[in-house]
């Protein structure tokens, strides 16, 4: 860490994987946790996402708690499926909510935790997205 911030780099800490299905986007993921000897926690987004005003982002903030908490690598899988692009026409009120909490925390973030999410779906992940992570790593 002082070698990269003796260069005026910082650890690349919030990480952006997309690809289709069966490409190591996991596999990625476990094999960072090993090399850093962090455990891997997987973020259950269905687990997170509920359907009741305000729940979801208490759930959330809850995440981001541990994640500043408890040094580990934080996978956050599927995550489309709380990154989708505020501007669709599907979208609800709690999504959108939910979402802007994510970019907040996310942003905010400055723990000694990996965050690592993965989608299929980068078309529909909303444009704000892009510039909170250092890195998008695109698998074939």
């Amino acid at each position: 860490m002082a070698k990269l911030k003796n260069h005026g780099l910082s650890p690349r800490r919030k990480v952006l994987l997309v690809g289709p299905p069966g490409t190591g986007k996991t596999y990625t993921a476990s094999v960072l946790a090993g090399e850093l000897d962090y455990p891997l926690f997987q973020v259950r987004l269905d687990g997170v996402i509920t359907k009741y005003l305000g729940e979801s982002s208490a759930k959330l903030r809850q995440v981001f708690d541990a994640i500043r908490e408890v040094r580990g690598v934080y996978f956050f899988d599927e995550f489309d499926a709380l990154g989708s692009n505020r501007s669709a026409g599907n979208d609800v009120g709690e999504a959108r909510r939910l979402l802007n909490s994510f970019l907040q925390m996310i942003e905010q973030d400055e723990s000694n935790s990996l965050i690592i999410c993965a989608t299929n779906h980068i078309e529909i992940l909303d444009h704000a997205l892009f510039r909170r992570f250092d890195d998008v790593i695109k698998y074939e």
